[in-house]
């Protein structure tokens, strides 16, 4: 496995990212699904940057079917695997997917394809509207994100895995943030400019610092996407999905992801990132120690999170169409206002709500 801090030969590929999910037909999973599981019933489609993700509704209740890219290293797989295992018995009550075993007990299923083996999973299916469609922001929505991050952080002490250091591209810590290829490439023409003395900052103090904190398992991607709503209860948040980008990081680097995808439906930052915070230290201590640089953290996601999804954009990689209608420029316009906050009355803010939560 390759280093979390060092990206491949510090640019990015189409490779590197593999956003490109398997096209396994519905009938030949239909059929290894019957076969494997002894379950039938409709497929339908979901969205997926490197597994083909198929909701499989059935007489007794709906599942997640995922079937891995081929070039996924089976590593990679045994984490996702292993990680949701280990939360299940640390907190069974955990509002996330759960592994459904096969009728022989296996928890990967080998399916024969275009003279490939694709490796078949089935996950319990979480009801929920993802927040990105409800695009509904609240204070209270930002506590109970914050509320679920800390027991995640709490259910995963003591989990650890070989691969949780492989190179994950929206890992802000990976060195790619630094890479000229993608600020030269992959911004905007106004933002480029706007971007550059921030990213040699980051690079020169905030980077380094968040690469030297305590490393623990992260899920990575909670972003709005991934973050499920109550039906019927606009600001209870009731599950987090997709646990495909989970690495070790710092806790900073979980709470900045979920941050700056909150920020992009254009919640204030400041209240926003205390109310996640109050939630968090209700389940879990909070990392006050790392919270000063909080701010380096949301925009260095931020970046990087324009450029990953404009390589996807030029690429026309998996789902490129749909971006360039709503999560890129949504994207563009959060890091410009971003751009805009004073990053020092931001952490003043934030430290002195943090302290009284203690």
């Amino acid at each position: 496995m390759q280093d979390v801090s060092k990206p491949p030969h510090g640019t990015l590929s189409v490779a590197d990212l593999r956003f490109a999910p398997p096209a396994l037909p519905p009938a030949r999973l239909a059929e290894a699904l019957r076969r494997a599981y002894g379950l039938e019933g409709t497929l339908k489609p979901l969205a997926g940057e490197r597994d083909q993700n198929m909701r499989l509704r059935t007489s007794n209740g709906d599942y997640l079917a995922k079937v891995a890219n081929p070039t996924e290293d089976p590593a990679l797989i045994d984490f996702q695997i292993a990680a949701l295992e280990h939360l299940a018995a640390r907190d069974g009550t955990l509002p996330v997917p759960r592994m459904i075993p096969a009728s022989d007990g296996a928890l990967t299923v080998p399916v024969p394809h275009a003279g490939e083996t694709l490796s078949l999973r089935l996950l319990s299916f979480l009801p929920g509207t993802p927040l990105n469609a409800t695009n509904h922001v609240s204070e209270r929505v930002g506590r109970d994100i914050g509320h679920m991050l800390g027991r995640l952080n709490r259910a995963f002490t003591g989990f650890s895995h070989p691969a949780a250091t492989h190179f994950m591209p929206w890992d802000t810590l990976n060195g790619l943030l630094e890479s000229r290829q993608l600020s030269q490439d992959y911004l905007p023409d106004h933002l480029r400019s706007r971007c550059a003395p921030v990213i040699r900052r980051l690079a020169a103090t905030g980077l380094p610092a968040m690469r030297a904190m305590p490393q623990v398992m992260i899920h990575g991607d909670a972003h709005s996407g991934n973050i499920l709503i109550a039906p019927e209860e606009p600001d209870r948040v009731c599950g987090l999905i997709d646990f495909g980008d989970m690495i070790a990081g710092p806790v900073l680097q979980e709470l900045a992801v979920a941050l700056a995808s909150l920020i992009e439906h254009e919640a204030d930052p400041v209240a926003i990132s205390i109310a996640c915070l109050q939630g968090f230290a209700a389940a879990s201590p909070l990392p006050l120690d790392q919270l000063p640089y909080l701010h380096d953290a949301i925009l260095a996601r931020m970046i990087l999170t324009v450029e990953l999804l404009t390589f996807r954009v030029q690429h026309d990689l998996s789902g490129a169409a749909s971006l360039v209608r709503t999560e890129l420029p949504r994207s563009i316009r959060a890091l410009d206002r971003e751009l805009d906050t004073d990053p020092q009355d931001f952490t003043r803010r934030v430290l002195d709500a943090a302290n009284q939560m203690e």
